[in-house]
């Protein structure tokens, strides 16, 4: 084969030249235990090619990508949490799956995940109790001089005080409401 063809080759597909020092994005290995132990699939921004995750593997975890395959999966319309009505489809999730040339095991998953539970959801499900008796407090405690303003004039009608500003506000008023003695009915005066 001729030398010139090899070079120019190499000069297109140059393996792991692109440098990642701090890299800006997160990329999760996921566990599929239906794929042999030579295959890996990770989740990777949509941004990202093949290259960048092939030179990833290889500059970060010395691992050679043999091959690369990439699908998008688009995400159903749902309806916004706020505006029910108003629907939108969220974004996009891109998963590589890549062969690689010596297998991969994945570890057995631990008995008990009560080391890694701390804040688990049953510890913000009492936080969120918390947080809600808290604010139920808050707001009792924030009524109470209401409730004091309220009782104070409730024992001053039921002590008789009020009467005098009642008749004032009868004698006051343009139409007036009497009761008959005959049937109990009331009459417009």
């Amino acid at each position: 084969m001729d030398k010139s063809l090899v070079d120019k080759a190499v000069r297109v597909v140059k393996f792991g030249q692109k440098a990642i020092y701090l890299p800006k994005f997160t990329i999760a290995l996921i566990r599929t235990p239906r794929l042999s132990p030579y295959h890996a699939r990770f989740q990777v921004p949509l941004n990202f090619s093949k290259f960048d995750l092939r030179d990833y593997l290889y500059h970060a975890y010395n691992v050679r990508a043999l091959s690369i395959r990439s699908y998008i999966e688009q995400q159903p319309v749902r309806a916004h949490v706020s505006a029910p009505r108003q629907l939108f489809r969220p974004e996009a999730k891109k998963f590589m799956t890549i062969e690689m040339s010596a297998p991969f095991v994945w570890p057995a998953e631990p008995e008990s995940w009560e080391k890694w539970m701390d804040e688990g959801a049953e510890g913000k499900k009492t936080g969120r109790a918390r947080a809600e008796q808290k604010l139920q407090i808050e707001e009792i405690e924030a009524r109470r001089e209401e409730y004091e303003v309220l009782r104070e004039q409730a024992r001053s009608v039921l002590e008789g005080a009020q009467r005098e500003g009642r008749e004032a506000w009868e004698k006051g008023r343009s139409e007036k409401w009497v009761r008959s003695d005959e049937r109990g009915f009331a009459v417009k005066v």
